[in-house]
């Protein structure tokens, strides 16, 4: 950690540096050379900034492997790439004739430049959904859950066609000088914030996928299996045989690899409608397929996943409070229970079974939601801080004539 802060220290202070010589060697009154120079100096602080978020991402996934600000910093590098690509782009372009105007307006229409560069994706993502949840219905029943993915996907849509026919109507209604200029921060403000969301949920999939194909390493005492519902004989439902299988094959690939066995914690309650607790059926089907008794633990009061982890760690502390940790639990799913892991101060490390195509992206779907919702205080306050920032330069941009309004 204390590395990459000197790191970060030597970029600030190079930017600092870089940008002090560039403005000594420029002739500030030479209005194309001054505006190349900031221009530089821009591309410069945002790739400082790029810096800074890499090296952040990094330190959270060694510390601790899962968190959703990983996910808010990630949407902000991804941001950050975009624009510094488009802000070299325009320099080159713009060689012989950049002044401070370009460049203001420019900047102010990053937002919009960004939510329009992934506007093709969102379609796609928001079809795609509609159709694999579509698909989740057909194959396993209808439930209000599984509508979710629809009606997401069709409201991503809907805002995507309403946000473009909202700017037509008041492109027509605000047709004076006053009106044009009040058209113009609505336009900024709602592609900063459609670009926000956009960001993360790009950074949502990657994290999700990522830790869903990460596989710990061979070193772990305990392996936490995270149940879900079982069937009404008290057997595995295909998604909850997933995660038990996920698990046996780890330890069987640990005991090959190191010759270090691992003891396994299935984790869950009994529901109101089953009729052993989800701990006993996984214990049941642990032991028909060789693991053995003294490598099982139970845990079988949990009734959410913050309490599989909290309640197994106990388990864990009465044998070793130091022992390493890992978990199973199906592929979308893995992020999400890292993260509830690390709030209640358990260190592990995270596997991800394999589920049906149709119905991963319902589940992404609902962790998307569960980080909004998880972080929304911090989401909110950003938004705001967003468009607070961006109304000042507008209104700045406007007193001293440097808007550029069609």
């Amino acid at each position: 950690m204390k590395k990459r802060r000197i790191i970060y220290l030597i970029v600030t202070i190079l930017f600092i540096f870089l940008t002090i010589h560039i403005l000594h060697r420029t002739d500030l009154t030479n209005n194309v050379l001054l505006s190349k120079s900031i221009q530089i100096i821009l591309i410069l602080f945002l790739i400082r900034i790029s810096i800074g978020c890499t090296l952040y991402i990094r330190n959270q996934y060694e510390k601790k492997k899962y968190s959703y600000s990983i996910i808010m910093n990630l949407g902000l590098l991804l941001f950050m790439i975009v624009n510094i690509l488009r802000q070299i782009n325009l320099l080159i372009i713009n060689w012989n004739v950049l002044n401070i105007i370009d460049i203001y307006n420019n900047t102010l229409r990053s937002f919009s430049y960004f939510a329009m560069l992934t506007l093709p994706c969102i379609i796609i993502l928001s079809i795609y959904a509609i159709i694999t949840n579509i698909f989740l219905i057909m194959k396993e029943g209808f439930s209000p859950r599984r509508l979710l993915g629809i009606v997401l996907g069709f409201f991503a849509l809907f805002g995507v066609c309403g946000s473009q026919t909202q700017y037509y109507i008041i492109s027509k209604l605000l047709l004076g000088t006053e009106h044009q200029f009040i058209k113009y921060a609505l336009d900024i403000c709602i592609n900063a914030t459609i670009s926000y969301l956009y960001t993360l949920i790009i950074a949502t999939l990657y994290c999700n996928v990522r830790a869903a194909n990460h596989i710990p390493a061979y070193d772990k005492d305990f392996i936490i299996i995270l149940g879900s519902k079982i069937n009404e004989d008290g057997t595995l439902t295909p998604l909850l045989k997933g995660r038990v299988d996920k698990a046996i094959a780890f330890g069987k690939a640990q005991y090959e690899s190191t010759k270090k066995k691992i003891i396994y914690i299935p984790s869950g309650g009994k529901g109101s409608d089953e009729v052993t607790s989800e701990a006993n059926a996984i214990e049941k089907y642990l032991l028909e397929n060789g693991i053995k008794k003294d490598q099982i633990i139970i845990e079988d009061k949990s009734t959410s996943t913050k309490e599989n982890m909290k309640f197994s760690k106990e388990k864990i502390d009465k044998v070793n409070k130091d022992a390493r940790i890992s978990f199973s639990t199906t592929n979308y799913h893995v992020f999400r229970s890292g993260v509830i892991a690390s709030n209640e101060g358990i260190d592990c490390e995270g596997m991800g079974s394999k589920t049906k195509w149709y119905f991963y992206t319902n589940a992404l779907i609902r962790e998307f939601i569960a980080n909004l919702m998880q972080e929304k205080k911090s989401h909110i306050i950003l938004l705001i801080l967003i468009n607070i920032s961006l109304l000042l330069l507008i209104f700045i941009g406007k007193y001293y004539n440097f808007l550029f309004i069609n």
